[in-house]
């Protein structure tokens, strides 16, 4: 069984009416969970032996958004679920996304998968042939980054590996957490996208600047500040480049 969690500041009211609604009228239970606000960064980041405090890199929204998920994945494991949905609180589903996620649901009972990226930042990536279709919905192993980590189901054993990962990194070495699940590791693990895309975050979709992200804001002024780049990191920007335009699709929600 998929467990959603919804990460929401508990302070954050507006946001959270909209995903009660949003939820809500397809009849998909959640549960919220109280996002790490970068008051409490030192806390968790103890209880998490996750050393990030003292980066460079990373903003304190971001370190805040990053250990939120890495908080979720821990009760995973520690209540021993098998699968988690976790969503960000500016979010917009898809039509049937109940009846995906039932079928989904099915489909893992008998399929091992790591992460399954429910969202689409309506950038160029590349997928391959779809190993099943689920309620007119692709499921396609992901090969290259895909921005965003505002919707995706998780394995435990997905959780292991990026944990087990991260314990490697020090403190200095931490980057926004789409990077880690969706692009350093994504060779490590079983990901797959889905297509078209069950989950958009609103700012790709509307001007409220109910859903204006801070975070997103930070993290454009953030981008490529204390980045060392490996000759790894130029191949895949190599093949990025000639991806994009040749056989690097969109994926679009829907």
């Amino acid at each position: 069984m998929i467990q959603n969690f919804v990460i929401s500041v508990k302070t954050a009211t507006k946001r959270r009416e909209h995903i009660m609604c949003e939820f809500g009228k397809q009849g998909i239970a959640f549960e919220f969970f109280d996002a790490v606000t970068p008051t409490d960064i030192s806390k968790y980041a103890q209880k998490l032996s996750i050393p990030i405090i003292n980066n460079q890199r990373l903003t304190d929204g971001e370190k805040a958004c990053f250990l939120s998920h890495v908080a979720l994945w821990q009760q995973m494991i520690d209540e021993n679920l098998d699968y988690m949905a976790i969503f960000e609180d500016d979010v917009y589903l898809g039509n049937d996304s109940q009846q995906f996620l039932q079928e989904l649901t099915i489909w893992l009972q008998q399929n091992a998968v790591d992460v399954i990226k429910l969202e689409t930042w309506v950038e160029k990536i590349h997928i391959k042939k779809a190993v099943t279709v689920l309620n007119h919905r692709q499921l396609c192993p992901l090969k290259t980054f895909h921005t965003g980590t505002a919707g995706y189901v998780i394995s435990q054993q997905g959780a292991k590996i990026i944990l087990d990962y991260l314990s490697t990194l020090d403190a200095f070495e931490f980057f926004p957490i789409d990077h880690v699940i969706f692009d350093a590791i994504i060779s490590k693990m079983s990901v797959l996208q889905v297509n078209p895309a069950m989950v958009i975050q609103a700012h790709l979709v509307s001007e409220d600047d109910t859903f204006k992200s801070l975070l997103e804001t930070q993290r454009k002024q953030n981008v490529n500040q204390h980045r060392r780049r490996t000759l790894a990191d130029y191949g895949k920007k190599y093949y990025r480049s000639i991806g994009k335009r040749t056989f690097f699709q969109r994926i679009a929600f829907q």
